[in-house]
């Protein structure tokens, strides 16, 4: 069936293929091999519901990424698997490709063991963790981390964090909240440190803005602290009405890879807005010159490290 996204989506997708194609550029010169994999690969039929243009997955972009191309690409899909792979496999015949049916946090431990008896687990990699909600689990963020020898750089994790969504989840109006959205927020984190800022939250020592970015740091510093990461970064999107909806959070060890998301993402802080502003005008069936509220925000990307989570130290 027929999924139809955003124009965040759109922006999301213009900075993966940007960063796989200076990832395999980069890469080229030390290593002969490759490794892509995409956690939430999605289905073959996507489309831009502003303009209905088709837009390439992310499978996809990496499968056309080809200056060089990925030696070897693995994709999980829950959903869409059957669509998926033959549609993959007609439009990119000579591509070494596997389409992992079923939930990655089940499956991503066999492919890894696959993936290593092949040797891949030498080799630069990145992995694009796409959910629709906090799907993940820190056992899946761990294997991935720990994929690869102590003395090698990590596999790379570019992954959405669903703050919004969970923040849903966690009502702070009285309500009783669903055991269900509590085990899935711990199983992401792999702590229950997050209830610190939900209590904080529910007591009015934080603010929503406040609360949002506690998460956020959370993670970041959960990847740093715990999985080792050398570096994070987080990029909030926002949609039309220019509300937060979701956070990007980049994890590397490798120098060139963070100072290319940092570009990557003071472009985007520039790029987002201006596209909103499109998506805005094409709905209003319009095609005006951009508003300066667009186009004159001086908006940068000023990379902060993470801080220590908030209620560790009352511990």
């Amino acid at each position: 069936m027929p999924r139809q996204w955003g124009f965040w989506t759109r922006g999301k997708l213009d900075i993966l293929r940007d960063y796989l194609d200076a990832f395999t550029t980069t890469t080229k010169y030390k290593a002969r091999r490759r490794l892509y994999l995409d956690l939430f690969a999605g289905g073959p039929d996507n489309f831009d519901r502003d303009t209905g243009e088709r837009l390439e997955g992310s499978a996809e972009i990496a499968l056309s990424t080809t200056d060089p191309p990925f030696t070897a690409i693995r994709l999980f899909e829950l959903n869409h698997a059957e669509q998926l792979e033959p549609f993959l496999r007609a439009k990119f015949p000579e591509s070494d490709l596997r389409v992992y049916a079923g939930d990655c946090n089940e499956t991503i431990h066999g492919a890894l063991d696959d993936l290593a008896r092949l040797g891949l687990d030498r080799v630069p990699a990145f992995a694009f963790i796409d959910p629709n909600g906090p799907h993940y689990s820190w056992s899946t963020l761990e294997a991935l981390a720990r994929f690869k020898p102590a003395s090698m750089t990590k596999v790379e994790l570019w992954m959405l964090l669903p703050v919004d969504m969970f923040v849903r989840f966690l009502r702070t109006d009285g309500g009783e909240v669903d055991a269900a959205h509590e085990r899935s927020v711990t199983d992401m984190y792999g702590t229950e440190d997050w209830r610190y800022i939900y209590r904080a939250r529910l007591l009015d020592k934080l603010a929503p803005a406040q609360a949002r970015s506690e998460y956020v740091n959370l993670m970041r510093w959960r990847l740093q602290h715990v999985l080792g990461y050398r570096w994070t970064h987080a990029l909030e999107v926002h949609n039309e009405q220019d509300r937060p909806i979701y956070h990007l959070l980049f994890a590397t060890d490798h120098e060139a890879g963070n100072k290319i998301m940092v570009y990557l993402y003071g472009r985007a802080l520039k790029e987002f807005p201006r596209m909103r502003k499109e998506a805005i005008d094409q709905r209003r069936g319009a095609a005006r010159l951009f508003d300066a509220e667009y186009i004159d925000r001086d908006l940068r990307y000023d990379p902060e490290p993470a801080w220590e989570p908030y209620g560790r130290s009352a511990r």
